[in-house]
């Protein structure tokens, strides 16, 4: 039988933390935005400046660039501060050492400090996994880059926690990124005014010869170029992201992707601070350095999934009917109804059953699991929108999670099912 993952949630869970700590990763991501912004602003606002004086003949615009210009130093020092003020807010947060009690189910986190109680809607909460370092702990990631830890007395009650909350190896796919929060940051921040020099450098020891100085051209060049440059440096110090989900695992490097469905995955090792990803057939095996924190948290993620997916049974009577073969979209749903005998599911020779069943097969090829979806939309099947959306929430394809959630809404398109079925 396939994976059940109509079940969104397992029981309700309570315990009681002794420790809870909650940061704003989204605010961080915001300062350093505005980092950059009080590096750039000035250098952007000068450029622009000669530019239109240039082009409409207004030299009191040049007496503003270089007031502009003159701002660079006090942006800087801006740009200092609230690049301190990302880095906290990116690791640092609220802690509550006291007990707090936790109550996990299907309508998401309660927490109770004494008298007072909070609570986390299950739709705000988008990932969560269990990590040991230090202490023992269940990292929970919400909307609008929010983080929840929440200390855990072993492993075993994260676990629980995660498969209250719909959130298992065998439920829902989680993200993690690897490496230092800072270093797109930094790039950012040290690589716009260092490329600058550099192509300031360039581009004057190009035009001066060719006496185009007075021109805008250079201009536009230099700042285009320092740009340009600085979007590559800050997309190479990207941190790279591993995606687990139910029918495979994706990793997401700055320049490069690599897609390993569960069926080509031999084993799960590790290597020190190292995770090695060995593939059936041989070849080179993928090694990620993913620090000593979260290693062991994220091999064992992988595991169950794995064990998961494999654990799936036969494919339903007739599934191979749902896949595509060729056909148009129009085509495809006709046929799909065609399947399904008129106001009599008794009668049909594919069932909605069956076609729950295809599509919670994470072992299925992609059109089938797509025809599934667009099966139960044609026949109107009660639960339909919310399984398909279970389905594509724990995928960790991103092509197909597309074409799922769109089926879901039924506003799939050839060009979505061209992405998730190439």
């Amino acid at each position: 039988m396939a994976l059940a993952m109509g079940a969104t949630s397992g029981p309700a869970f309570e315990f009681t933390s002794c420790r809870l700590a909650a940061r704003h990763e989204g605010l961080g991501r915001i300062f350093a935005g505005l980092a950059l912004l009080a590096i750039a602003g000035p250098f952007l606002a000068s450029v622009l400046a000669v530019i239109l004086a240039s082009a409409l003949g207004e030299p009191s615009l040049r007496g503003f660039a270089l007031s502009a210009l003159a701002m660079t130093v006090p942006g800087v020092v801006a740009a200092l501060g609230l690049s301190l003020a990302s880095a906290l807010a990116l690791t640092t947060g609220i802690r509550w050492k006291r007990p707090v009690r936790v109550t996990a189910d299907a309508a998401g986190l309660r927490f109770a400090f004494g008298s007072v109680e909070r609570s986390i809607p299950r739709a705000e909460i988008r990932s969560g996994m269990v990590l040991s370092d230090l202490r023992v702990r269940v990292e929970l990631r919400l909307s609008r880059g929010r983080v929840i830890d929440v200390q855990v007395a072993r492993e075993e009650e994260g676990a629980r926690l995660l498969a209250a909350l719909g959130m298992g190896p065998t439920e829902r796919r989680v993200a993690v990124s690897l490496g230092s929060v800072h270093r797109e940051l930094a790039a950012g921040c040290v690589g716009l005014p260092v490329f600058m020099i550099l192509w300031l450098i360039v581009i004057a020891a190009i035009a001066l010869p060719l006496q185009a100085s007075r021109s805008a051209g250079p201009i536009v060049a230099w700042f285009a170029l320092a740009l340009a440059s600085t979007w590559l440096l800050r997309r190479a110090a990207r941190r790279t992201q591993v995606v687990v989900g139910t029918d495979g695992v994706r990793i997401d490097r700055p320049f490069s992707s690599v897609w390993v469905p569960y069926a080509e995955l031999n084993s799960v090792g590790m290597r020190g601070d190292r995770l090695v990803l060995s593939r059936r057939g041989g070849g080179i095996p993928l090694v990620l350095r993913t620090g000593e924190a979260l290693t062991e948290a994220l091999a064992q993620r992988i595991r169950d999934a794995h064990e998961g997916a494999a654990a799936a049974g036969a494919a339903p009577r007739g599934a191979e009917a749902l896949e595509r073969r060729g056909r148009d979209l129009a085509a495809w749903r006709e046929d799909l109804r065609k399947l399904l005998a008129a106001g009599d599911y008794r009668a049909a020779s594919l069932t909605p059953e069956d076609a729950l069943l295809a599509l919670d097969d994470v072992s299925a090829p992609r059109d089938r699991r797509v025809g599934a979806a667009l099966l139960l939309r044609v026949a109107g099947h009660p639960e339909a929108q919310e399984r398909i959306r279970v389905a594509a929430g724990a995928t960790a394809d991103d092509a197909l999670r597309a074409a799922l959630e769109r089926a879901a809404e039924d506003e799939v398109d050839e060009a979505a099912l061209a992405r998730a079925l190439r």
